[in-house]
């Protein structure tokens, strides 16, 4: 569906994006992740062809960003949009309806809006902003794009809200539309990503899976009763040992030794938590940043 070869792109004499390659099968849903400035927004641009390439180029079925030819298959959310003061929500939703000869009906609208009429009957401006970025998303659908582009789609939305954006992107999914978003939310990630792109003051580090990303390095999380520290403090493979108040946190790539010394030393293994080092922590230890706060990146 999308190949990109080589494509870089400068603003100025500052880099923007650096020369990257890649492809996105139909129907894919990818993530592009990074922190603020890594080229996320700037790679979406060039995408929908709204900036142009310094150098490579990008073919969205086989027909180079520069021309318009598919400019109705595609659709973008913008990461900041304006709401219109002098219109209402149903005006709005009707004009976008208007723009297309094959749209989607007001039911297909109404089932993922989710508004009430009088929400409908309201003016944009009096929208909580989860609400109007829902509404910019919803409208982004209209013209049933085979293509989508999504910036930050989930800001300003709250936890139901966005649980209910991710029920709609798994339904395109089924639908085959293909999706591109970029996301600060991890969770969002793990959720509905089928790939991840994570970008890094512009470079592309990793073109992955969640799945993949997280058992890469094959590292475990141990949480066990604080007991049993000395049980374990003589591991060459255990890493990162934190004591808290009744108990120990440790990392380790081979958790079969640990598990072992464990059990010799009869801790119950209802007393032991393992889980998968976290797809956040090998995100920043991709990118060398820093968490900026739980949950986010």
């Amino acid at each position: 569906m999308i190949s990109v070869q080589q494509a870089s792109k400068k603003i100025g004499n500052k880099e923007i994006l650096k020369p990257m390659t890649f492809t996105i099968q139909e129907g894919e849903c990818v993530a592009l992740i990074g922190q603020n400035g890594a080229g996320k927004t700037t790679l979406l641009e060039c995408l929908i062809g709204d900036r142009a390439l310094n150098s490579g180029y990008i073919n969205i079925k086989g027909i180079n960003e520069k021309t318009n030819h598919l400019r109705k298959d595609i659709a973008m959310l913008l990461q900041e949009q304006t709401a219109l003061e002098s219109i209402k929500v149903g005006e709005f939703i009707r004009f976008f309806q208007q723009i297309y000869q094959d749209c989607l009906t007001t039911e297909e609208i109404d089932h993922l809006l989710k508004f009430s009429v009088e929400q409908k009957n309201q003016y944009m401006t009096k929208l909580s902003g989860g609400q109007f970025r829902l509404l910019s998303f919803v409208v982004t659908l209209i013209g049933k794009p085979k293509v989508l582009l999504l910036d930050e789609p989930t800001a300003f939305m709250d936890t139901s809200t966005r649980y209910h954006f991710w029920e709609i992107i798994n339904l395109l999914k089924q639908q085959g539309v293909t999706i591109i978003y970029s996301s600060h939310y991890i969770e969002e990630v793990e959720h509905t990503a089928d790939r991840i792109l994570v970008l890094h003051k512009g470079e592309l580090l990793e073109d992955t899976t969640p799945y993949a990303l997280r058992h890469q390095k094959c590292e475990k999380h141990f949480t066990i009763p604080a007991k049993y520290k000395s049980s374990l403090e003589q591991i060459e493979q255990v890493s990162s040992i934190k004591e808290k108040h009744d108990n120990i946190e440790l990392m380790t790539k081979n958790p079969q030794i640990v598990w072992d010394k464990l059990m010799e030393a009869n801790c119950p293994i209802e007393d032991i938590e393992m889980t998968n080092k976290t797809l956040l922590n090998i995100l920043f230890e991709q990118s060398g940043g820093k968490e900026e706060h739980e949950g986010t990146i």
